[in-house]
């Protein structure tokens, strides 16, 4: 019987093993040190879009093109115990958690309004790959 059991489990290995897939070449993987997201292409354009119609002048912060990185990256966020922007993590940057909408930090920006999915993503990957003025 064990004989007949030990050979019964072969068999059914060698056809599974046979049913496998082919190899197709190496799996290409992301590659961690590309820049995927840039602030001018990419994150600046969500904040004339959507942001610089208040900011320049609220909250004491300026999103447009000619300040708004040097006003975010490691900048105290005015009013709130926190940087703005902490390369690296989204969920410790004030910018990422007004927009999430946790309310972790008060009302969701923009005020009276939301960004996309798309938009929302856009930013935190840009942080999650260190923030760059790229």
């Amino acid at each position: 019987m064990k004989k007949i059991f030990g050979i019964t489990m072969s068999i059914l290995l060698a056809i599974s093993l046979s049913n496998c897939t082919k190899d197709v070449g190496p799996v290409e993987e992301p590659n961690p040190s590309a820049d995927n997201v840039s602030f001018t292409q990419d994150i600046q354009p969500i904040f004339d879009q959507n942001c610089i119609s208040c900011h320049p002048n609220s909250g004491n912060l300026d999103l447009t093109a000619a300040h708004a990185y040097n006003q975010l990256v490691n900048i105290n966020a005015s009013g709130y115990s926190g940087k703005r922007v902490v390369p690296d993590a989204p969920e410790n940057s004030v910018l990422y958690k007004k927009i999430d909408g946790s309310g972790t930090y008060g009302s969701n920006m923009p005020l009276g309004g939301s960004l996309s999915a798309t938009q929302i993503n856009s930013i935190k990957q840009w942080i999650i790959e260190g923030a760059k003025n790229n």
